[in-house]
Protein backbone atom coordinates (compact mmCIF):
# COMPACT_ATOMS: atom_id res chain seq x y z
CA UNK A 1 0.00 0.00 0.00
CA UNK A 2 2.74 2.22 0.71
CA UNK A 3 4.68 1.68 -2.54
CA UNK A 4 1.13 2.36 -4.07
CA UNK A 5 0.81 5.89 -2.65
CA UNK A 6 4.57 6.74 -3.06
CA UNK A 7 3.93 5.52 -6.91
CA UNK A 8 0.18 7.97 -7.12
CA UNK A 9 2.18 10.66 -5.40
CA UNK A 10 5.09 11.18 -8.04
CA UNK A 11 3.07 10.25 -10.83
CA UNK A 12 1.73 14.10 -11.36
CA UNK A 13 1.87 15.86 -14.39
CA UNK A 14 2.64 19.61 -13.06
CA UNK A 15 0.66 21.88 -16.06
CA UNK A 16 -0.80 23.85 -13.39
CA UNK A 17 0.53 27.24 -13.24
CA UNK A 18 2.01 27.79 -9.22
CA UNK A 19 1.68 31.22 -8.88
CA UNK A 20 -1.41 33.09 -7.21
CA UNK A 21 -2.29 33.81 -11.37
CA UNK A 22 -2.78 30.17 -11.33
CA UNK A 23 -5.55 30.48 -9.51
CA UNK A 24 -7.22 32.30 -11.86
CA UNK A 25 -6.60 30.17 -15.39
CA UNK A 26 -6.87 26.75 -13.86
CA UNK A 27 -8.16 23.90 -14.95
CA UNK A 28 -7.08 21.62 -11.54
CA UNK A 29 -10.32 20.39 -10.36
CA UNK A 30 -8.49 20.45 -7.04
CA UNK A 31 -8.11 24.29 -7.23
CA UNK A 32 -11.82 24.85 -8.54
CA UNK A 33 -13.54 22.65 -5.46
CA UNK A 34 -11.29 24.83 -3.24
CA UNK A 35 -12.40 28.46 -4.62
CA UNK A 36 -16.06 27.26 -4.49
CA UNK A 37 -15.52 25.83 -0.85
CA UNK A 38 -14.25 28.97 0.63
CA UNK A 39 -16.07 31.10 -1.31
CA UNK A 40 -19.20 29.70 -0.37
CA UNK A 41 -18.85 29.75 3.28
CA UNK A 42 -18.07 33.41 3.13
CA UNK A 43 -21.14 33.72 1.64
CA UNK A 44 -23.05 31.84 3.82
CA UNK A 45 -21.60 34.50 6.88
CA UNK A 46 -23.05 36.94 4.62
CA UNK A 47 -26.27 35.25 4.84
CA UNK A 48 -26.55 34.39 8.36
CA UNK A 49 -25.73 37.82 8.59
CA UNK A 50 -28.86 39.37 6.37
CA UNK A 51 -31.11 36.87 8.34
CA UNK A 52 -30.52 38.17 11.71
CA UNK A 53 -31.43 41.79 10.22
CA UNK A 54 -34.33 40.40 8.97
CA UNK A 55 -35.75 38.03 12.18
CA UNK A 56 -35.09 41.42 14.26
CA UNK A 57 -38.15 42.97 12.56
CA UNK A 58 -40.11 39.38 12.98
CA UNK A 59 -39.61 40.20 17.00
CA UNK A 60 -42.41 43.23 16.97
CA UNK A 61 -46.17 42.19 15.79
CA UNK A 62 -46.92 45.95 16.11
CA UNK A 63 -44.26 47.91 14.11
CA UNK A 64 -40.69 47.34 12.17
CA UNK A 65 -37.45 47.34 14.03
CA UNK A 66 -34.96 48.19 11.14
CA UNK A 67 -36.42 48.49 8.43
CA UNK A 68 -39.61 49.66 6.34
CA UNK A 69 -41.39 47.36 4.61
CA UNK A 70 -39.79 47.39 1.07
CA UNK A 71 -36.12 46.93 2.38
CA UNK A 72 -37.66 44.14 4.41
CA UNK A 73 -39.29 42.69 1.25
CA UNK A 74 -35.74 42.77 -0.58
CA UNK A 75 -33.40 41.64 2.55
CA UNK A 76 -35.97 38.58 2.68
CA UNK A 77 -35.68 37.79 -0.63
CA UNK A 78 -31.69 38.22 -0.63
CA UNK A 79 -31.46 35.98 2.50
CA UNK A 80 -32.88 32.94 1.15
CA UNK A 81 -31.01 33.65 -2.34
CA UNK A 82 -27.79 33.94 -0.40
CA UNK A 83 -28.26 30.75 1.93
CA UNK A 84 -29.19 28.81 -1.14
CA UNK A 85 -27.73 29.92 -4.20
CA UNK A 86 -24.45 31.41 -2.37
CA UNK A 87 -24.02 28.71 0.28
CA UNK A 88 -26.06 25.24 0.26
CA UNK A 89 -25.99 24.62 -3.52
CA UNK A 90 -22.22 25.53 -4.29
CA UNK A 91 -20.54 24.37 -0.86
CA UNK A 92 -21.18 20.66 -1.90
CA UNK A 93 -20.90 21.55 -5.50
CA UNK A 94 -17.31 22.63 -4.45
CA UNK A 95 -16.85 19.02 -2.12
CA UNK A 96 -17.73 16.97 -5.35
CA UNK A 97 -15.37 18.79 -7.62
CA UNK A 98 -12.22 18.66 -5.44
CA UNK A 99 -13.20 14.55 -4.37
CA UNK A 100 -15.48 12.82 -7.21
CA UNK A 101 -12.49 12.37 -9.29
CA UNK A 102 -10.18 11.62 -6.29
CA UNK A 103 -12.85 8.75 -5.76
CA UNK A 104 -13.70 7.27 -9.03
CA UNK A 105 -10.06 7.17 -9.90
CA UNK A 106 -10.26 9.84 -12.93
CA UNK A 107 -7.69 12.38 -13.75
CA UNK A 108 -9.31 15.10 -13.60
CA UNK A 109 -13.15 16.27 -14.09
CA UNK A 110 -14.40 15.60 -17.44
CA UNK A 111 -14.45 19.21 -18.44
CA UNK A 112 -12.13 21.19 -16.64
CA UNK A 113 -12.37 24.49 -18.58
CA UNK A 114 -16.19 24.41 -17.73
CA UNK A 115 -15.61 23.64 -14.37
CA UNK A 116 -13.59 27.46 -13.65
CA UNK A 117 -16.51 28.57 -15.93
CA UNK A 118 -18.86 27.71 -13.59
CA UNK A 119 -17.06 28.99 -10.79
CA UNK A 120 -16.51 32.39 -12.20
CA UNK A 121 -19.96 32.93 -13.88
CA UNK A 122 -21.22 32.25 -10.59
CA UNK A 123 -19.21 34.35 -8.38
CA UNK A 124 -19.71 37.44 -11.09
CA UNK A 125 -23.19 36.85 -10.79
CA UNK A 126 -22.96 36.87 -7.20
CA UNK A 127 -21.82 40.21 -7.55
CA UNK A 128 -24.11 41.52 -9.82
CA UNK A 129 -26.99 40.38 -7.51
CA UNK A 130 -25.15 41.85 -4.30
CA UNK A 131 -25.14 45.08 -6.39
CA UNK A 132 -28.83 44.73 -7.93
CA UNK A 133 -29.90 45.00 -4.30
CA UNK A 134 -27.78 47.77 -3.19
CA UNK A 135 -28.98 50.10 -5.97
CA UNK A 136 -32.36 48.93 -4.55
CA UNK A 137 -33.41 46.43 -6.71
CA UNK A 138 -34.49 43.15 -6.43
CA UNK A 139 -37.78 41.65 -5.75
CA UNK A 140 -40.34 44.42 -3.85
CA UNK A 141 -37.25 46.92 -5.67
CA UNK A 142 -37.90 50.51 -6.17
CA UNK A 143 -35.28 50.68 -9.20
CA UNK A 144 -37.28 48.94 -12.41
CA UNK A 145 -33.98 48.37 -14.20
CA UNK A 146 -32.46 46.91 -11.15
CA UNK A 147 -35.25 45.08 -10.29
CA UNK A 148 -34.54 43.33 -13.91
CA UNK A 149 -30.93 43.39 -13.22
CA UNK A 150 -31.64 40.29 -10.21
CA UNK A 151 -33.24 38.73 -12.41
CA UNK A 152 -30.80 38.42 -14.76
CA UNK A 153 -28.25 37.61 -11.85
CA UNK A 154 -30.21 35.13 -10.63
CA UNK A 155 -30.09 33.60 -13.74
CA UNK A 156 -26.01 34.05 -14.22
CA UNK A 157 -26.16 32.09 -10.50
CA UNK A 158 -28.37 29.05 -12.34
CA UNK A 159 -26.40 29.34 -15.17
CA UNK A 160 -23.00 28.55 -13.29
CA UNK A 161 -24.32 25.83 -11.27
CA UNK A 162 -25.93 23.97 -13.55
CA UNK A 163 -22.48 23.58 -15.27
CA UNK A 164 -21.27 22.72 -12.32
CA UNK A 165 -23.62 20.29 -12.43
CA UNK A 166 -23.54 18.74 -15.63
CA UNK A 167 -19.35 18.51 -15.25
CA UNK A 168 -19.86 16.46 -11.96
CA UNK A 169 -22.63 14.18 -13.40
CA UNK A 170 -20.25 13.40 -16.48
CA UNK A 171 -17.50 13.04 -14.69
CA UNK A 172 -19.40 10.21 -12.16
CA UNK A 173 -21.01 9.10 -14.97
CA UNK A 174 -17.87 8.31 -17.75
CA UNK A 175 -14.65 9.20 -16.27
CA UNK A 176 -14.98 6.15 -13.51
CA UNK A 177 -11.92 3.35 -13.21
CA UNK A 178 -13.21 0.31 -15.65
CA UNK A 179 -13.58 -1.92 -12.78
CA UNK A 180 -15.40 0.49 -10.57
CA UNK A 181 -19.10 0.16 -11.23
CA UNK A 182 -22.18 2.54 -10.11
CA UNK A 183 -23.04 0.31 -6.93
CA UNK A 184 -20.11 0.05 -6.04
CA UNK A 185 -18.94 3.80 -5.99
CA UNK A 186 -18.01 5.68 -2.43
CA UNK A 187 -20.98 7.23 -1.27
CA UNK A 188 -20.06 10.82 -1.63
CA UNK A 189 -19.68 10.20 -4.89
CA UNK A 190 -22.89 8.82 -5.61
CA UNK A 191 -24.66 11.22 -3.70
CA UNK A 192 -22.90 14.08 -5.82
CA UNK A 193 -23.75 12.29 -9.03
CA UNK A 194 -28.16 11.87 -7.63
CA UNK A 195 -27.79 15.64 -6.85
CA UNK A 196 -25.78 16.58 -10.43
CA UNK A 197 -29.02 15.25 -11.43
CA UNK A 198 -31.72 16.22 -10.15
CA UNK A 199 -30.37 19.75 -10.42
CA UNK A 200 -30.11 19.20 -14.05
CA UNK A 201 -33.72 18.59 -14.25
CA UNK A 202 -34.87 21.15 -11.81
CA UNK A 203 -32.52 24.86 -11.76
CA UNK A 204 -33.77 24.25 -15.83
CA UNK A 205 -37.37 25.27 -14.34
CA UNK A 206 -36.39 28.53 -12.42
CA UNK A 207 -34.41 29.55 -15.56
CA UNK A 208 -37.39 28.91 -17.64
CA UNK A 209 -39.47 30.93 -15.26
CA UNK A 210 -36.99 33.88 -14.96
CA UNK A 211 -37.39 34.39 -18.53
CA UNK A 212 -40.93 34.57 -18.46
CA UNK A 213 -40.62 37.21 -15.59
CA UNK A 214 -38.48 39.59 -16.88
CA UNK A 215 -40.08 39.42 -20.29
CA UNK A 216 -43.23 40.52 -18.64
CA UNK A 217 -41.35 42.62 -16.00
CA UNK A 218 -39.22 44.55 -18.79
CA UNK A 219 -42.01 44.66 -21.60
CA UNK A 220 -45.28 43.94 -21.05
CA UNK A 221 -46.30 43.72 -17.56
CA UNK A 222 -49.41 41.65 -18.40
CA UNK A 223 -48.35 38.11 -16.47
CA UNK A 224 -46.90 39.91 -13.36
CA UNK A 225 -48.90 43.62 -13.00
CA UNK A 226 -45.94 44.79 -11.25
CA UNK A 227 -43.03 43.86 -9.27
CA UNK A 228 -44.71 42.42 -6.39
CA UNK A 229 -45.18 39.17 -8.18
CA UNK A 230 -41.49 37.67 -8.85
CA UNK A 231 -40.57 36.20 -5.45
CA UNK A 232 -44.13 34.09 -5.33
CA UNK A 233 -43.09 32.91 -8.71
CA UNK A 234 -39.43 31.99 -7.92
CA UNK A 235 -39.69 30.64 -3.65
CA UNK A 236 -40.28 27.37 -4.49
CA UNK A 237 -35.81 27.11 -5.04
CA UNK A 238 -35.91 27.70 -1.23
CA UNK A 239 -38.76 26.06 0.28
CA UNK A 240 -38.87 22.08 0.86
CA UNK A 241 -39.42 19.67 -0.83
CA UNK A 242 -36.66 21.24 -2.80
CA UNK A 243 -34.05 21.88 0.19
CA UNK A 244 -33.92 18.06 0.43
CA UNK A 245 -32.51 17.77 -2.78
CA UNK A 246 -29.70 20.13 -2.20
CA UNK A 247 -29.26 18.38 1.21
CA UNK A 248 -28.49 15.03 -0.25
CA UNK A 249 -24.90 15.08 -0.10
CA UNK A 250 -25.06 15.04 3.30
CA UNK A 251 -26.23 11.36 3.56
CA UNK A 252 -22.90 10.85 1.57
CA UNK A 253 -20.83 12.52 3.76
CA UNK A 254 -22.90 10.89 7.27
CA UNK A 255 -22.21 7.52 5.40
CA UNK A 256 -18.51 8.20 4.61
CA UNK A 257 -17.73 9.18 8.19
CA UNK A 258 -19.59 7.11 9.78
CA UNK A 259 -18.56 3.64 8.26
CA UNK A 260 -15.13 4.63 8.71
CA UNK A 261 -15.07 5.58 12.18
CA UNK A 262 -16.94 1.97 12.93
CA UNK A 263 -14.53 0.36 10.66
CA UNK A 264 -16.96 -1.51 8.66
CA UNK A 265 -19.23 -1.62 5.21
CA UNK A 266 -23.00 -1.02 5.28
CA UNK A 267 -24.91 -4.09 5.81
CA UNK A 268 -26.76 -3.85 2.86
CA UNK A 269 -24.78 -1.33 0.35
CA UNK A 270 -27.72 -1.20 -2.56
CA UNK A 271 -30.38 -0.07 0.37
CA UNK A 272 -27.35 2.81 1.00
CA UNK A 273 -27.53 3.71 -2.52
CA UNK A 274 -31.21 3.18 -2.77
CA UNK A 275 -32.15 5.41 0.19
CA UNK A 276 -29.40 8.37 -1.45
CA UNK A 277 -31.43 8.62 -3.99
CA UNK A 278 -34.92 8.22 -2.83
CA UNK A 279 -33.97 11.80 -1.19
CA UNK A 280 -33.09 12.92 -4.44
CA UNK A 281 -35.98 12.04 -5.99
CA UNK A 282 -38.41 12.78 -3.58
CA UNK A 283 -36.60 16.96 -3.11
CA UNK A 284 -37.57 17.42 -6.77
CA UNK A 285 -39.92 20.50 -5.75
CA UNK A 286 -39.71 22.68 -8.73
CA UNK A 287 -43.60 21.51 -9.40
CA UNK A 288 -44.74 22.78 -6.30
CA UNK A 289 -45.03 26.49 -7.42
CA UNK A 290 -48.31 27.10 -6.23
CA UNK A 291 -48.19 30.89 -7.83
CA UNK A 292 -47.22 30.24 -11.58
CA UNK A 293 -50.39 31.58 -12.94
CA UNK A 294 -52.36 34.95 -11.79
CA UNK A 295 -55.47 31.97 -10.33
CA UNK A 296 -53.13 30.19 -8.56
CA UNK A 297 -53.09 26.66 -7.49
CA UNK A 298 -53.42 25.46 -4.43
CA UNK A 299 -50.67 22.53 -3.56
CA UNK A 300 -52.29 20.98 -0.55
CA UNK A 301 -55.99 19.79 -1.81
CA UNK A 302 -57.04 16.86 -3.39
CA UNK A 303 -54.32 15.12 -6.05
CA UNK A 304 -52.11 17.85 -5.43
CA UNK A 305 -52.00 17.79 -1.67
CA UNK A 306 -51.35 13.90 -1.38
CA UNK A 307 -48.51 14.08 -3.66
CA UNK A 308 -47.32 16.49 -1.35
CA UNK A 309 -47.76 14.61 1.98
CA UNK A 310 -46.36 11.26 -0.04
CA UNK A 311 -43.40 13.19 -1.34
CA UNK A 312 -42.40 14.28 2.32
CA UNK A 313 -42.98 10.35 3.50
CA UNK A 314 -40.72 9.07 1.21
CA UNK A 315 -38.24 11.60 2.19
CA UNK A 316 -38.41 10.58 5.78
CA UNK A 317 -38.67 7.25 4.98
CA UNK A 318 -35.18 7.61 2.86
CA UNK A 319 -33.64 9.22 5.39
CA UNK A 320 -34.75 6.99 8.59
CA UNK A 321 -33.20 3.88 6.32
CA UNK A 322 -29.75 5.62 5.30
CA UNK A 323 -29.70 6.51 9.28
CA UNK A 324 -30.71 2.93 10.45
CA UNK A 325 -28.31 1.54 8.23
CA UNK A 326 -25.17 3.20 9.16
CA UNK A 327 -25.76 3.28 12.88
CA UNK A 328 -26.35 -0.47 12.48
CA UNK A 329 -22.59 -0.28 11.49
CA UNK A 330 -22.04 1.74 14.87
CA UNK A 331 -23.71 -0.81 16.92
CA UNK A 332 -22.07 -3.67 15.78
CA UNK A 333 -18.31 -1.80 16.35
CA UNK A 334 -20.16 -1.30 19.73
CA UNK A 335 -20.86 -5.07 20.42
CA UNK A 336 -17.55 -6.20 18.82
CA UNK A 337 -15.36 -3.75 20.12
CA UNK A 338 -17.07 -2.99 23.82
CA UNK A 339 -16.61 0.82 22.81
CA UNK A 340 -17.55 3.51 20.97
CA UNK A 341 -15.49 4.31 18.02
CA UNK A 342 -13.02 7.60 18.34
CA UNK A 343 -15.70 10.78 18.57
CA UNK A 344 -14.19 13.30 16.07
CA UNK A 345 -15.68 16.38 15.15
CA UNK A 346 -16.61 14.57 11.21
CA UNK A 347 -18.60 11.69 13.30
CA UNK A 348 -20.76 14.24 15.77
CA UNK A 349 -21.21 16.69 13.30
CA UNK A 350 -22.48 13.94 10.62
CA UNK A 351 -25.00 12.45 13.26
CA UNK A 352 -26.36 15.88 14.19
CA UNK A 353 -27.11 16.56 10.71
CA UNK A 354 -28.47 13.13 9.99
CA UNK A 355 -30.77 14.03 13.08
CA UNK A 356 -31.88 17.42 11.91
CA UNK A 357 -32.36 16.25 8.26
CA UNK A 358 -34.73 13.27 9.68
CA UNK A 359 -36.60 16.50 11.68
CA UNK A 360 -36.89 18.54 8.52
CA UNK A 361 -38.68 15.74 6.59
CA UNK A 362 -40.33 15.04 9.89
CA UNK A 363 -41.50 18.44 10.21
CA UNK A 364 -42.49 18.74 6.25
CA UNK A 365 -44.91 15.32 6.54
CA UNK A 366 -46.65 17.14 9.59
CA UNK A 367 -47.10 20.44 7.78
CA UNK A 368 -48.22 19.15 4.40
CA UNK A 369 -50.57 16.39 6.09
CA UNK A 370 -51.95 18.82 8.94
CA UNK A 371 -52.74 21.72 5.59
CA UNK A 372 -54.02 18.62 3.62
CA UNK A 373 -56.25 17.28 6.01
CA UNK A 374 -57.30 20.67 8.13
CA UNK A 375 -56.41 19.95 11.32
CA UNK A 376 -57.08 22.32 14.12
CA UNK A 377 -59.13 23.88 11.69
CA UNK A 378 -56.27 24.83 9.21
CA UNK A 379 -56.55 24.95 5.61
CA UNK A 380 -58.74 27.42 2.91
CA UNK A 381 -61.46 28.38 5.39
CA UNK A 382 -59.94 27.96 8.59
CA UNK A 383 -56.61 29.11 10.53
CA UNK A 384 -53.78 30.23 8.14
CA UNK A 385 -51.63 26.96 6.10
CA UNK A 386 -48.84 26.02 8.22
CA UNK A 387 -47.32 26.15 4.74
CA UNK A 388 -47.85 30.39 4.58
CA UNK A 389 -46.66 30.40 7.97
CA UNK A 390 -43.52 30.97 9.58
CA UNK A 391 -43.51 27.26 10.06
CA UNK A 392 -41.34 27.37 6.85
CA UNK A 393 -38.85 29.53 8.05
CA UNK A 394 -38.77 27.08 10.70
CA UNK A 395 -38.19 24.32 7.97
CA UNK A 396 -35.25 26.21 6.31
CA UNK A 397 -33.57 26.73 9.38
CA UNK A 398 -33.50 22.72 10.18
CA UNK A 399 -32.53 22.10 6.68
CA UNK A 400 -29.72 24.94 5.97
CA UNK A 401 -28.43 25.60 9.83
CA UNK A 402 -28.80 22.05 10.82
CA UNK A 403 -28.27 19.12 8.64
CA UNK A 404 -26.28 21.60 5.79
CA UNK A 405 -24.23 23.55 8.10
CA UNK A 406 -23.11 20.10 10.03
CA UNK A 407 -22.53 18.44 7.29
CA UNK A 408 -20.59 21.28 6.06
CA UNK A 409 -18.45 20.67 9.28
CA UNK A 410 -17.87 17.43 8.87
CA UNK A 411 -17.03 17.50 5.25
CA UNK A 412 -14.12 20.02 6.03
CA UNK A 413 -13.08 18.79 9.39
CA UNK A 414 -12.86 14.99 7.44
CA UNK A 415 -11.63 16.11 4.24
CA UNK A 416 -9.29 19.38 5.27
CA UNK A 417 -6.21 17.11 5.53
CA UNK A 418 -6.68 16.02 2.02
CA UNK A 419 -7.97 19.19 0.79
CA UNK A 420 -5.38 21.59 2.19
CA UNK A 421 -2.60 19.02 4.14
CA UNK A 422 -3.51 20.22 7.55
CA UNK A 423 -6.08 18.84 9.96
CA UNK A 424 -8.43 21.01 11.78
CA UNK A 425 -8.21 22.32 15.41
CA UNK A 426 -10.03 19.13 17.03
CA UNK A 427 -10.97 21.14 20.18
CA UNK A 428 -12.82 23.99 18.51
CA UNK A 429 -14.23 21.51 16.23
CA UNK A 430 -15.88 19.76 18.84
CA UNK A 431 -17.37 23.39 20.52
CA UNK A 432 -18.29 24.85 16.85
CA UNK A 433 -20.37 21.59 16.88
CA UNK A 434 -22.06 22.37 20.44
CA UNK A 435 -22.52 26.25 19.03
CA UNK A 436 -24.08 25.05 15.83
CA UNK A 437 -26.17 22.81 16.63
CA UNK A 438 -27.59 24.40 19.50
CA UNK A 439 -28.09 27.49 17.28
CA UNK A 440 -29.64 25.48 14.57
CA UNK A 441 -32.12 24.44 16.83
CA UNK A 442 -32.82 27.66 18.58
CA UNK A 443 -32.84 29.23 15.34
CA UNK A 444 -35.97 26.38 14.14
CA UNK A 445 -37.99 25.98 17.03
CA UNK A 446 -38.72 29.91 17.73
CA UNK A 447 -40.17 29.69 14.01
CA UNK A 448 -42.12 26.57 14.37
CA UNK A 449 -43.72 27.37 17.74
CA UNK A 450 -44.86 30.99 16.06
CA UNK A 451 -46.52 29.15 13.00
CA UNK A 452 -48.09 27.16 14.62
CA UNK A 453 -49.31 28.59 17.80
CA UNK A 454 -49.82 32.04 16.62
CA UNK A 455 -50.14 31.81 12.44
CA UNK A 456 -47.20 34.23 12.33
CA UNK A 457 -46.91 34.61 8.45
CA UNK A 458 -43.70 33.66 7.10
CA UNK A 459 -43.57 36.41 4.11
CA UNK A 460 -46.75 38.63 2.77
CA UNK A 461 -46.37 38.58 -0.99
CA UNK A 462 -48.51 40.77 -1.79
CA UNK A 463 -47.56 43.61 0.54
CA UNK A 464 -44.13 42.65 2.46
CA UNK A 465 -45.26 45.18 5.05
CA UNK A 466 -48.05 42.43 7.13
CA UNK A 467 -44.99 39.87 7.39
CA UNK A 468 -44.17 42.14 10.33
CA UNK A 469 -47.00 43.92 10.88
CA UNK A 470 -49.28 40.97 11.69
CA UNK A 471 -51.54 42.13 14.23
CA UNK A 472 -54.33 42.68 12.29
CA UNK A 473 -53.78 39.08 10.72
CA UNK A 474 -53.73 36.83 13.40
CA UNK A 475 -55.44 36.27 16.91
CA UNK A 476 -52.43 35.97 19.07
CA UNK A 477 -49.54 38.43 19.29
CA UNK A 478 -47.45 36.37 21.46
CA UNK A 479 -45.39 35.71 18.33
CA UNK A 480 -42.81 38.20 19.42
CA UNK A 481 -41.13 35.59 21.95
CA UNK A 482 -41.47 33.25 19.64
CA UNK A 483 -39.30 35.16 17.00
CA UNK A 484 -37.10 36.26 19.59
CA UNK A 485 -35.59 32.74 20.52
CA UNK A 486 -35.41 32.28 16.79
CA UNK A 487 -33.24 35.31 16.48
CA UNK A 488 -31.22 34.57 19.31
CA UNK A 489 -30.49 30.76 17.44
CA UNK A 490 -29.71 32.83 14.51
CA UNK A 491 -27.00 35.00 16.27
CA UNK A 492 -25.49 31.77 18.12
CA UNK A 493 -25.28 30.26 14.52
CA UNK A 494 -23.45 33.09 13.52
CA UNK A 495 -20.95 32.79 16.00
CA UNK A 496 -20.56 29.17 14.55
CA UNK A 497 -19.79 30.03 11.30
CA UNK A 498 -17.26 32.73 12.52
CA UNK A 499 -15.82 30.07 14.70
CA UNK A 500 -15.28 27.54 11.68
CA UNK A 501 -13.78 30.40 9.70
CA UNK A 502 -10.99 31.18 12.33
CA UNK A 503 -10.11 27.56 12.61
CA UNK A 504 -9.87 27.08 9.04
CA UNK A 505 -7.78 30.32 8.68
CA UNK A 506 -5.60 29.57 11.86
CA UNK A 507 -4.91 26.11 11.09
CA UNK A 508 -4.82 26.11 7.07
CA UNK A 509 -3.66 29.49 6.47
CA UNK A 510 -1.71 30.44 9.68
CA UNK A 511 -0.37 26.39 9.45
CA UNK A 512 -1.09 25.90 12.59
CA UNK A 513 -2.98 22.31 12.20
CA UNK A 514 -1.25 19.32 12.41
CA UNK A 515 0.32 18.63 9.07
CA UNK A 516 -1.72 15.51 7.95
CA UNK A 517 -0.36 12.04 6.42
CA UNK A 518 -2.26 10.31 3.67
CA UNK A 519 -4.81 8.60 5.65
CA UNK A 520 -5.10 10.63 9.23
CA UNK A 521 -8.78 9.09 10.21
CA UNK A 522 -8.07 5.38 8.81
CA UNK A 523 -10.85 6.45 5.85
CA UNK A 524 -11.94 3.36 3.36
CA UNK A 525 -12.32 5.69 0.09
CA UNK A 526 -9.66 5.68 -2.67
CA UNK A 527 -8.81 9.56 -2.04
CA UNK A 528 -7.10 8.24 0.73
CA UNK A 529 -4.68 6.35 -1.10
CA UNK A 530 -2.82 9.72 -2.11
CA UNK A 531 -0.91 12.16 -0.53
CA UNK A 532 -2.61 14.92 1.80
CA UNK A 533 -2.67 16.98 -0.27
CA UNK A 534 -2.35 15.93 -3.71
CA UNK A 535 -0.04 17.67 -6.38
CA UNK A 536 -1.82 20.41 -8.73
CA UNK A 537 -1.86 19.32 -12.19
CA UNK A 538 -3.88 15.92 -13.01
CA UNK A 539 -2.68 12.83 -12.36
CA UNK A 540 -0.21 10.82 -15.16
CA UNK A 541 -1.36 7.06 -14.09
CA UNK A 542 -4.88 6.40 -12.67
CA UNK A 543 -5.59 4.25 -10.09
CA UNK A 544 -6.84 0.62 -10.91
CA UNK A 545 -9.91 0.75 -8.75
CA UNK A 546 -12.32 -2.33 -8.52
CA UNK A 547 -13.59 -1.43 -5.27
CA UNK A 548 -15.24 2.19 -3.71
CA UNK A 549 -13.90 0.87 -0.32
CA UNK A 550 -9.80 -0.35 -1.23
CA UNK A 551 -8.48 0.51 1.83
CA UNK A 552 -11.16 -1.77 4.18
CA UNK A 553 -10.61 -4.37 1.08
CA UNK A 554 -6.79 -4.26 1.71
CA UNK A 555 -7.00 -3.94 5.68
CA UNK A 556 -9.80 -7.16 5.66
CA UNK A 557 -7.24 -9.06 3.52
CA UNK A 558 -4.30 -8.38 5.72
CA UNK A 559 -6.30 -9.89 8.61
CA UNK A 560 -7.54 -12.69 7.04
CA UNK A 561 -3.78 -13.83 5.87
CA UNK A 562 -2.72 -12.66 9.47
CA UNK A 563 -5.69 -15.39 10.86
CA UNK A 564 -5.06 -17.74 8.01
Amino acid sequence: MTETKTDMATAITTSEDPTPFGWLTTADHKRVGRLYIVSAIIMLLVGVLIDVIVRIDLTSGTDFVVLDGDSFGQLFALSRETLVLLFLIPIFLGFSMYLVPLQIGAGNLAFPRAAAASYWVWLVSAGVLFGAYIGNGGPYGGNSDLVDLHMLAVGGLVVGLLIGAVVIGATAMTMRSPGLYMDTTPPYAWSALVTASMLVVSLPVLLGQLVILYIDHRYGRVFLGGNFGIWERIDWLYRAPQLFMYSVPVLGIASEVVLASAKRRVFEPLAMYFSIGLLGLFGFGAWANFAITNEGSDIIDGAEGVVLVAMYGGALLAIAGLLALVGFALIQTLMQNRKLPEITTSLLASLGAGKFLLTGALCGFIGAAVDWLEIGNRGNLGNAQLRMTTWVTGQQSVMIYGAGLLGVLAAVHWWAPKIWGRQLNELLGKLNFLVIAGGAFLASVGPFLSGLLTDQPDFVYEDPSMTSIYSNLVDDSGAEGFSALGLAGTLIVLSGVALLLLNMFVSITLKKGMEATDDPWSGQSPEWLLSSPPAMGQLAELQDLSSGTPLLDIAEAEEAASNG
